[in-house]
């Protein structure tokens, strides 16, 4: 079964840790799972808005144990906290997989 239709199938916050986290050993296992996840979860978004300014969303990666999005203006790249992106028209699945991670950040 493809990650994508099991990670659609969580209902609860819980049941998305148990999902990104279920062949983790340590916190730098978990973290990985964490980043496959949003990587399939998020992939389809190219831009989005960070501070109110739209953005290129060049995919995901690891600061430390916390998932971040590599955001691209012009030039200028940054590596930006989850919590400081806005992605359009987020569905039920995205918008839970996001309250997931955040829950899974804020008990680091």
């Amino acid at each position: 079964m493809e990650i994508i239709s099991e990670m659609k199938r969580c209902k609860t916050v819980a049941d998305c840790h148990e999902a990104a986290t279920i062949d983790a050993y340590d916190e730098n296992e978990a973290a990985t799972g964490w980043l496959t996840c949003i990587e399939e979860m998020f992939s389809q978004f190219e831009h989005v808005k960070v501070l109110g300014s739209e953005v290129r969303l060049e995919g995901f990666d690891l600061k430390g144990f916390q998932v971040v999005a590599k955001c691209r203006n012009g030039r200028k790249l940054a590596f930006v906290s989850l919590e400081s992106v806005e992605f359009p028209k987020l569905n039920k699945s995205e918008k839970l997989w996001l309250d997931a991670l955040k829950n899974w950040n804020d008990n680091l």
